[in-house]
């Protein structure tokens, strides 16, 4: 009897789904169309080839090569020269260029009589992550004319250039990367966006699902297909839900660790166990909104509000410990913002499964809280009509 009313419930579901293109697209189509999207904007792996305008006002054999260093490097394009810093503003505002370097007159005169003028960068900070990009760039070309005049200056001393090249070398840091050695931005930004996309398409589709039951005032219909029995109701309900975002929670791990060919620093097993444990919190807190609010409208605004915050305040693009208090308190209370270091610790740092089992533990928070408080919710607003129709 109880597997009978669990298989009317599915079905319902599957007629309904198959009635309603719309919500089929919202289910599936849509959140697979994102995260195919989202992956693609980052396929490149590294920006490549930003334009940024060159004011060479010194017109020597010197500028001519720094400019030339610069346009060789991966993350340079030299697109304009304009005469002017004049000139070379509206193409910055215009954002035909990302920056504007500038070379001073007499800069190659200067530079041979030991007294240089620096080579001065323009970048646009309001998109932080080319500004810096772009610094590394002209720093690494500006650096290497220095040095490479330094090193024959140096040779003229005896020792050639490997012995001139051990003198000016004195005391030099050796940095190395501990995680992501690749420096993808694919690998780590899109690994990030797309849990989250999914984790927020996954709570949109569970409280569309069952919001529109109390919208449509047919909660009778849908409790009677299960034998009367809410728990049944519910899991036939969420099941398909359940099912559809499983598997393209593991197609994001397919993706990276599969088809794009990087192979995970920690275990692909916890990772998928995690991100399927993600889902989980997302159906979970979909319970929680629907018997809050026992309305559509009201639970998918609480939901934007809730959800949709999680990367911000993640710790993704600013550091949690520099964020103020209330907005520490705040991600402490989104499940996204503990599930991002577990995941990153299998994806890029190679964490220890006692470190995977301690971050896993406030993420199954999110599923017991959530539905200790919103089933008993849930199962006073089926039993009272007159909250029910509500849009």
């Amino acid at each position: 009897m109880a597997s009978a009313g669990l298989r009317a419930v599915i079905a319902r579901e599957f007629r309904y789904f198959a009635k309603q293109p719309w919500d089929l697209a919202l289910l599936l189509w849509f959140p697979a169309a994102t995260l195919l999207l989202l992956l693609w904007m980052f396929s490149a792996g590294i920006p490549t080839g930003l334009p940024i305008a060159v004011v060479d006002e010194d017109h020597s054999s010197g500028s001519r090569e720094l400019i030339r260093r610069m346009a060789a490097t991966r993350g340079l394009a030299v697109t304009a020269q304009p005469p002017s810093l004049e000139a070379a503003q509206p193409l910055v505002r215009s954002s035909v260029v990302y920056g504007v370097v500038h070379i001073p007159a007499h800069w190659e005169r200067d530079r041979l009589r030991n007294a240089p003028q620096p080579v001065v960068l323009y970048g646009n900070a309001q998109i932080s992550l080319v500004a810096g990009l772009l610094g590394g760039d002209v720093r690494a070309a500006v650096s290497s004319m220095a040095g490479d005049r330094a090193l024959a200056s140096e040779a003229r001393f005896g020792g050639g250039f490997k012995q001139a090249a051990g003198r000016l070398g004195g005391v030099q840091a050796d940095l190395r990367t501990l995680f992501n050695p690749s420096l993808s931005y694919e690998a780590y930004f899109a690994g990030m966006l797309l849990p989250v996309a999914l984790h927020l398409f996954c709570v949109i589709a569970a409280v569309s699902t069952l919001g529109r039951e109390f919208r449509n005032r047919s909660v009778d219909d849908w409790l009677q297909s299960a034998g009367g029995s809410l728990p049944r109701a519910l899991l036939g309900k969420l099941a398909p839900i359940g099912a559809v975002y499983l598997l393209l929670a593991l197609a994001i791990v397919a993706l990276f660790a599969g088809w794009r060919g990087w192979a995970p620093a920690g275990s692909l097993l916890l990772w998928m166990v995690a991100i399927a444990v993600l889902m989980a919190v997302s159906i979970a807190l979909a319970v929680l909104m629907i018997g809050l609010m026992v309305n559509l409208r009201g639970a998918l605004s609480v939901t934007g509000i809730y959800v949709a915050t999680g990367l911000a305040f993640s710790g993704f693009s600013y550091p949690r410990v520099a964020m103020g208090e209330a907005a520490q308190w705040w991600g402490g209370l989104l499940p996204y913002t503990h599930y991002l270091p577990v995941q990153q610790g299998q994806w890029l740092g190679g964490a220890s499964v006692s470190e995977w089992g301690q971050g896993m533990a406030p993420l199954l928070w999110f599923i017991a809280v959530p539905l200790l408080i919103g089933l008993p919710m849930l199962g006073r607003a089926v039993r009272n009509p007159a909250r029910w129709g509500g849009r």
